[in-house]
């Protein structure tokens, strides 16, 4: 359970450093708000839904537009 906990928060960490917080913070509140759970949390499945996006689409917004980098 230890080495779980850990590993999600070395993926948390992961995904704060590598994301254009520049570009995240100038999006509009809907965007913003489900990129940053992404951060977060890992639960691309919510943001995207959160984003009014299909999951497809809001990976590639993560990763290719905001630069966040996920370890999973």
């Amino acid at each position: 359970m230890k080495k779980m906990i850990k590993a999600q928060e070395e993926a948390r960490q992961v995904r704060r450093s590598t994301a254009n917080w520049e570009f995240i913070k100038s999006l509009p509140p809907k965007l913003r708000i489900a990129l940053e759970y992404y951060i977060e949390t890992g639960n691309f499945r919510e943001a995207a839904r959160m984003a009014g996006m299909s999951v497809d689409e809001f990976l590639y917004f993560a990763k290719d537009k905001a630069n966040i980098y996920d370890m999973s």
